[in-house]
């Protein structure tokens, strides 16, 4: 067949009506960057449901997501949000729902959280409307902040176990609250957090979810593991709660990650920083790798090259990616935002590429400053699931 015939078949083939079985073989068979979905999906009508409405399907494409660069998500007007792809270099069409004056508490599988007033917090998927309120944690009188306007900052992250689309039944939610950045738990179906025994009781400044477990991350280099234990219908949890590495005697001016590498091992990563009345900006990065051995001895081994890894690290659940699979994407590299909880008159400049390899810093791309009464961007995974009404897994 010559070139022309099939470049006039290819024209005229009637795309939208494909097979159902072609279409899913289409996406099963290809892995491609997360913007690529989003155009699969916006071709037509046949085209997005085949991603939305195929439950197993989207499941595995969810997952796949999770494993994507992501997006860095921008304030563009006082109701409206932006996504920029911080690989690709350009700011999507697309403008998304978000609180316009509300800081981000946290970012998980395209879940941003926020806090009200009364310390309840609120779980949004600007993607799909999805939307889980939660209860508000109890912060004890001595752990509260001073002023009565601070209190979008007495929640210092969130955490998800997983997509509450992927499993509704059974994720769980971290929150690390108050001035010592205590520690919470909650599973769809508990009306009220539970509250670990804060084990040494230092001021947490990370936390992740790792085969099975929470683990956090003190401003001393403590480290901590929680797990639920009453996996199975209970509606109030039980924790095992152990210390990995207890914190060091004193702390420094190093603000820490905890992130899983894309071989699914726990990275320590030290953020340092410099301050000059209200600025501040990140001076260097030291990154260290969790070893635990069979006797249960644990201990910190510093690590210069973190290979084929590209971290994404800030508001958002710390996450790693594979950058060979991704083009442009910058291995050996901690991609990172202004996570402070103070705005410059500049607004949040501190943000940008570091290269593990050269020590040097690298500000993202085309990016206009934000305004100094915007909250700052952050990094988010997006959904692509078609749900416009409330999520199910109301508490």
């Amino acid at each position: 067949m010559a070139v022309s015939e099939k470049q006039n078949l290819l024209k005229h083939a009637d795309w939208a009506n494909l097979p159902k079985n072609i279409i899913d073989s289409i996406i099963e068979k290809s892995v491609p960057p997360l913007s690529q979905f989003i155009r699969f999906g916006s071709v037509c009508k046949a085209w997005h449901a085949a991603i939305t409405e195929n439950r197993s399907l989207r499941s595995k494409i969810l997952k796949r997501c999770h494993h994507q660069v992501p997006f860095l998500m921008i304030t563009k007007s006082q109701e409206k949000r932006g996504l920029y792809n911080i690989i690709e270099k350009k700011l999507h069409g697309v403008e998304l729902s978000v609180p316009y004056k509300r800081r981000c508490c946290g970012s998980s599988y395209g879940w941003i959280a926020t806090v009200d007033w009364t310390l309840a917090i609120k779980l949004i998927n600007p993607f799909t409307g999805g939307i889980i309120d939660l209860p508000s944690v109890d912060i004890p009188v001595v752990n509260k902040f001073t002023k009565e306007d601070e209190h979008e900052f007495h929640v210092k992250k969130v955490i998800l176990s997983e997509d509450p689309y992927v499993n509704p039944d059974n994720f769980m939610v971290l929150a690390l609250f108050g001035a010592s950045s205590s520690i919470a738990i909650i599973r769809p179906g508990e009306k009220t957090w539970t509250y670990t025994s804060n084990l040494e009781t230092i001021a947490k400044d990370d936390a992740i979810f790792h085969k099975g477990k929470f683990y956090a991350v003190d401003f001393r280099l403590g480290i901590i593991s929680v797990q639920v234990t009453n996996m199975n219908g209970s509606l109030v949890s039980a924790f095992d709660e152990k210390i990995i590495i207890p914190p060091e005697e004193e702390g420094d001016n190093a603000f820490k990650y905890i992130v899983e590498s894309s071989d699914g091992e726990l990275l320590i990563v030290q953020r340092f920083i410099s301050t000059y009345g209200p600025y501040r900006w990140t001076t260097n990065f030291k990154v260290l790798k969790l070893r635990q051995h069979a006797n249960h001895v644990a201990r910190l081994v510093e690590v210069r090259n973190i290979g084929d890894d590209a971290l994404f690290l800030g508001d958002n659940c710390s996450m790693s990616v594979a950058a060979s699979r991704f083009p442009e994407c910058r291995p050996n590299s901690i991609y990172f935002t202004d996570d402070t909880i103070l705005y410059t008159l500049e607004g949040s400049i501190d943000m940008g590429i570091f290269s593990l390899e050269t020590g040097c810093f690298q500000p993202f791309d085309d990016m206009d400053p934000s305004h100094s009464d915007m909250p700052p961007p952050f990094f988010i995974l997006p959904t692509l699931v078609e749900n416009r009404v409330t999520h199910p897994c109301q508490y």
